[in-house]
């Protein structure tokens, strides 16, 4: 039987019996793809660390808060849209008709869900014990006693205990899904662009949940987004022949800017759009957020098709440990803003505030996922994810 090998997050993954066409595709290395990935790591710790420095941009007077400095988080939250994208581009390059399900699964569950139980479960206990974290539970306007047990359970199906972690339980029900994919897939052009521009339909109208609390919200939402990765992946020659022309990425770049100064300026909203519980089902607002975004991935593509020579190697090298800084930013943000202020300076420019820290946030969590790769060798994807 022929073996071939592709890479999905940085890791050999075995293809074997699959049409001589396909795994000509598999071989393909998208560079631009690999180079996504460290951007999109990169945007998503800028976006938790900014919170270091917040009170530089929102604390202000409300009259003269809402500056163009709000652009700032306009752009750098939501990052998330952007690896769930990655992740449904390489669903299709990679694991489609080549990886059965149960194995497929088989997969995430050693190196996504192993990793969350491992170092999920410590900072879920701490969190109970120092947060003070509590579920009380309701039956018919009694509460009952509190359950470290219940907790537990909420913290872990959430991810509630350290920032990020949500990602995780949302992302386990997009593999879950995925012969929902696979149909998506194997549909006519047709029903396919149908199904696609429902999604984003539902997405506008329910957008994220408050904290990212609702793992089921959030598949609803960022389904769309997997999807244009899964459609992305199929027409990206014609797609990357238009956005990495020179002209069409400074297009690119001035709506992204342009949406970014109208969500801080003048929706006066540079976050994510949420539902609250209070909200209920009506709509709640236009989602910029969500428009952003999807000419971001576009933006990317193209400008990353021409960095290959000077920024490879470092790309490369924040690509191939990108799962391992998911997991370890989110604590290392934690320990900061628990730091008593002394330890905690800021200079008072916002910007180079935020600029420091998320640099240091970055620096020492690649640092701590490099040490930890060292010290448990192969069985570092078992702990950390790469």
């Amino acid at each position: 039987m022929n073996h071939i090998t592709s890479v999905q997050d940085g890791h050999a993954i075995e293809l074997s019996a699959a049409p001589e066409k396909v795994r000509a595709k598999a071989r393909e290395h998208v560079a631009y793809i690999e180079y996504f990935r460290a951007v999109a790591i990169i945007l998503i710790v800028c976006g938790h660390t900014y919170a270091l420095s917040w009170t530089h941009f929102a604390d202000e007077d409300p009259q003269t808060r809402l500056t163009w400095l709000n652009v700032i988080p306009a752009l750098i939250t939501g990052g998330t849209a952007y690896f769930v994208f990655i992740s449904g581009f390489l669903y299709r390059q990679v694991f489609y008709g080549r990886t059965p399900y149960g194995e497929f699964m088989r997969k995430k569950a050693l190196y996504v869900g192993l990793p969350y139980l491992v170092l999920a479960t410590p900072l879920a206990f701490a969190e109970i014990w120092l947060g003070p974290f509590y579920v009380t539970a309701v039956k018919e306007g009694v509460a009952y006693p509190h359950s470290t047990f219940v907790d537990f359970i909420v913290l872990f199906s959430t991810g509630r205990m350290v920032t990020a972690y949500w990602y995780i339980p949302f992302i386990f029900l997009v593999f879950l899904a995925s012969p929902l994919f696979d149909r998506f897939i194997e549909l006519s052009r047709g029903w396919r662009a149908a199904a696609f521009a429902a999604s984003i339909g539902l997405a506008f109208w329910i957008v994220r949940p408050a904290e990212n609390l609702n793992p089921a919200q959030c598949f609803f939402y960022f389904a769309n987004f997997y999807m244009f990765g899964i459609l992305f992946c199929e027409y990206r020659k014609p797609i990357m022949e238009l956005v990495s022309r020179p002209l069409v990425l400074t297009a690119l770049g001035a709506v992204i800017l342009a949406i970014a100064s109208v969500q801080a300026m003048i929706m006066q909203f540079p976050g994510n759009l949420e539902r609250l519980p209070a909200d209920g089902l009506g709509f709640v607002g236009f989602d910029a957020m969500l428009v952003q975004k999807y000419i971001g991935v576009l933006f990317f593509c193209g400008l990353l098709t021409h960095v290959a020579g000077w920024m490879k190697r470092p790309l490369s090298f924040v690509a191939e440990h990108s799962f391992g800084l998911f997991f370890v930013h989110g604590v290392v943000i934690a320990i900061l803003m628990r730091l008593p202020a002394p330890l905690s300076p800021h200079i008072g420019e916002p910007m180079i505030d935020l600029a420091i820290y998320s640099g240091f946030v970055i620096a020492i969590s690649l640092a701590i996922v490099v040490i930890a790769k060292y010290v448990t060798g192969k069985y570092s994807r078992y702990i950390i994810g790469c």
